[in-house]
């Protein structure tokens, strides 16, 4: 059995093409919600490293989506995590969003995560991953 908690990213375009992935692994982050800003924020880092601008994000973690755009303070390592990432859209991704989306939308991610697990370290795809093939090409029709 893996300690790692996967992470995974798809970027698409306007038309739902696929752009780019990249997978990540974690040690095991007890709380959920924590483990989901981490996700986010590594996210936001890569749109940065890469020069994205005007990026559209979606999660399946509404409490995250919901406290990243709440006007409370977090005294938590949830509520650092939050504001390291209002910084960076608030610098460097100025025209870019956070939405919420149900998990049943978010089955690329979610797969790509899975495999990030087996990994020896993050990896970068700019070719379409055989495991989430079925899933852009079936959101496309």
């Amino acid at each position: 059995m893996s300690n790692k908690v996967g992470i995974g990213m798809c970027i698409r375009d306007t038309n739902g093409c696929f752009v780019a992935a990249r997978t990540e692994w974690m040690e095991p982050i007890l709380d959920v919600d924590i483990g989901e800003a981490m996700g986010l924020l590594r996210a936001l880092n890569w749109m940065n490293e890469i020069q994205l601008t005007n990026v559209d994000l979606e999660m399946d973690c509404k409490r995250v989506v919901d406290s990243l755009y709440s006007s409370r303070t977090y005294r938590s390592d949830l509520g650092d995590i939050l504001s390291d990432c209002r910084t960076i859209l608030s610098t460097s991704l100025v025209n870019s969003h956070v939405k919420f989306i149900r998990r049943q939308a978010n089955e690329a991610a979610h797969r790509l995560a899975r495999v990030a697990t087996s990994l020896a370290s993050f990896h970068n795809f700019i070719d379409l991953p055989t495991c989430i093939t079925d899933v852009i090409l079936n959101e496309m029709r």
